[in-house]
This record gives C-alpha cells, structure tokens and sequence, in this order.
C-alpha cells in the first residue's frame, strides 16, 4: 500500500470517527493493519533470505572446509611435533649438561688428589717411592683431562646441535599461526552474519594461564618455579 493510500484511508478514518460510523471505522482500521502486517512479513521474510544466503555462502566456502578437513588437523599434528622436538631438545641438552658438570668434578677431585701430592714434597730430598707416587699422579690426570676434554667436546656439541630445533620449531609456529589468523577472520565473518558486534579487548572464560607473555595482558600467571614445574607436569613433562 502506497502513502497516498494510507493518507486516504486515514481521512476516511476521521470521517467515519467523526460521523460516528464505528463499524466503518473499525473496517477502515483493519485494512490499515493488515497492510502494515504485510510489509512486516515481507521485511522479515527479506532478512531472513539474506541471512539464509550469507550463511549458505559462509558454509559453501571452500576454505571454511579446507581449514576444517586438512589444515587444522594438520596444525595440530605440526605443533605436537614441536613440543616433541622441544622435549628432546631438553633432553640432550640436560644430559650434556649432567655429563659436563660429572667430568668437571671428577676432574676437580684428581687434581686435589695432585696438590696434596705435592704439598710438603721437597723435590730435592723426596724419595723415589714419593717421586714415582707423584709421577704416577701426575699422568693418571693427564690421561683423565685428555678423555675428560674429548668428552665434554663431544656433549657440547650434542647440547649445540640441539638448539637446532629452534629454527624448525619457528617456521612450523608461525605456520600455525597464520592458520589461527585465517581461521579468526573467518569466525569475525560468522559473527558479522549472526549481526553481533566484534568487541575487542573482553577476555574470554577459559583465558589462558601461564608465565607471561610480552604484549598480551591475560589473566592468571604463573607467579613461580613451582607454579611452572606444577604445569610441565600436568601436561606430562
């Protein structure tokens, strides 16, 4: 129905109100709602044709259904390898470690061993027995600080070739994060559709807890090193 209509309809209304004609009036206003009942339909019946197609659309996005077939799972699979990479990584690099400091102390016992060989020893009036016990001493260390120096060469370099890890672990990271980015601007356009507002900066529920990180202002922290051993081992570490 056209305003021209509506306005006609309307001083028909006032003419029927004023002449006292209540069943015409009553007529007239039935038409005038079930016209504005109409229009209402068909907006909502539009809307919701809209948000019908959008959301098939969405749906119909081959990406939607690539990120959900192949590149999460796939995701998931690359940063399990990181955190094993990671885990034996540790391991060497701790086993290294143990190993190193083991030689260190075993080295730093012999030597003790060689200064209280020497000390009080006279050179000029030892005996032989003493000479031969200082000697002898003397060579079990050299021998000891030669293997003793291979050894924490070769565990050294363990504990460096170790750290290669990173460079793998940061390419398949950020990897991973480029999928969390497509797959956020996905869910923004699910929620554009819906109509609800994109608020930036409400944290979540379940926000994450752990050491801080710079540039993010989360929720709980682990405040010390038993809050982190604390975690490590509920995740299996």
């Amino acid at each position: 129905m056209s305003d021209d209509e509506r306005l006609a309809l309307a001083r028909q209304l006032v003419a029927c109100l004023e002449d006292g004609r209540e069943a015409d009036a009553q007529q007239i206003v039935n038409v005038l709602t079930r016209s504005r009942e109409s229009e209402l339909f068909r907006e909502v019946g539009r809307l919701t044709r809209e948000l019908h197609d959008a959301i098939e659309g969405f749906l119909l996005d081959g990406r939607v259904a690539e990120l959900a077939r192949d590149e999460i799972p796939d995701a998931r699979k690359r940063l399990n390898h990181v955190v094993d990479m990671t885990q034996e990584s540790a391991d060497k690099t701790l086993g290294a470690i143990e190993e190193s400091l083991s030689l260190s102390r075993e080295l730093g016992a012999r030597a003790e061993r060689v200064r209280h060989c020497c000390d009080g020893l006279d050179p000029l009036s030892a005996s032989p027995g003493e000479v031969a016990r200082l000697v002898a001493e003397l060579e079990s260390m050299t021998a000891l600080a030669g293997d003793s120096a291979r050894r924490l060469h070769t565990r050294l370099t363990e504990a460096l070739m170790a750290q290669e890890f990173q460079d793998l672990s940061g390419q398949i990271i950020q990897k991973v994060i480029k999928l969390v980015q497509d797959v956020e601007n996905k869910l923004v356009r699910l929620v554009s559709i819906s109509g609800q507002k994109v608020v930036d900066g409400v944290p979540g529920t379940g926000a994450w807890s752990g050491p801080a990180v710079p540039g993010i202002d989360s929720g709980d922290r682990l405040a010390d090193q038993d809050d982190v051993d604390d975690l490590l081992s509920s995740m299996g570490f």
